[in-house]
C-alpha cells in the first residue's frame, strides 16, 4: 500500500484534532433557567434557584466549548429570558440541541435527586437517558428517572431538546452539597460529558 502524501497526512491530522469543528461545529444551545424577576423555585423558597442555574449553564458552555462545539447560552446574566425566546434561540441553528439547566423544588422536603425529560423524537430520548446516567454516576445521587413531558422550552423546540433537574434546594442536605462549587463543576462534567460522547 502506497504511504499517503506528506500533505495528505497533515490535513488528516488536522481534522483528527479539530474534532467537530472540522465540518462545522454542532451548535448546543445552553438555557440557563429563569433568571431576573423569575426566580425560580416555589414561593417562599430561601435558596434562588436562577443563580445556580446560571453558574452550571456556563460551566457546561465552556466545557462544551473547549471540546470543539459551538455554544450559545440563552442568557449569561440574571435577566429575564421568556419561554418563547429560548426556543426562538435554538431555532436559529439548523445544527441545534438544546439542554435547559434547573434545579428541582418540592413542598415535601425529604425529596432528593435527580430527574432528566424529554418530550419529543428519539434523539431526545437517548440524549435524556445519557444525561441522566452520567449525572448520577457522577453525583451518587438517587435517581428519579428519565421522563417524558411536556414542558413548554423541549416541547415546542424543533432541535433534540432535553430538560435537566439537577437536585432539589429545598432539601436542605442537597442544597448544601449544590452550594459547592466543586459539586456543581462535577454536574457541568456530567452534563457537558454526555454531550460530547453522543456528538
Amino acid at each position: 500500500m502506497k504511504l499517503l502524501p506528506v500533505y495528505m497526512r497533515l490535513l488528516c491530522l488536522s481534522l483528527f484534532l479539530l474534532g467537530p469543528t472540522a465540518f462545522g461545529a454542532r451548535t448546543i444551545v445552553v438555557d440557563a433557567g429563569h433568571g431576573g424577576h423569575d426566580r425560580g423555585g416555589m414561593p417562599g423558597q430561601k435558596i434562588e434557584e436562577k443563580g445556580y442555574a446560571l453558574d452550571v449553564a456556563k460551566r457546561v458552555a465552556s466545557k462544551l466549548k473547549g471540546a470543539g462545539f459551538h455554544t450559545v447560552m440563552t442568557r449569561n446574566g440574571d435577566y429575564f429570558v421568556s419561554l418563547g425566546q429560548r426556543c426562538a434561540i435554538a431555532k436559529q441553528y439548523k445544527n441545534a440541541v438544546f439542554v435547559s439547566i434547573h434545579f428541582n423544588s418540592a413542598a415535601n422536603k425529604d425529596a432528593y435527586g435527580i430527574e432528566t425529560y424529554w418530550s419529543r423524537g428519539s434523539d431526545s430520548a437517548s440524549l435524556a437517558s445519557a444525561i441522566h446516567k452520567r449525572v448520577l454516576s457522577a453525583t451518587g445521587s438517587i435517581d428519579r428517572r428519565v421522563r417524558n413531558r411536556g414542558f413548554y422550552v423541549i416541547r415546542n423546540n424543533r432541535a433534540p431538546a432535553v430538560l435537566c433537574e439537577l437536585g432539589f434546594l429545598t432539601n436542605r442536605y442537597e442544597a448544601r452539597k449544590i452550594g459547592r462549587s466543586t459539586y456543581r463543576q462535577s454536574l457541568a462534567n456530567a452534563v457537558a460529558g454526555a454531550i460530547i460522547q453522543k456528538y
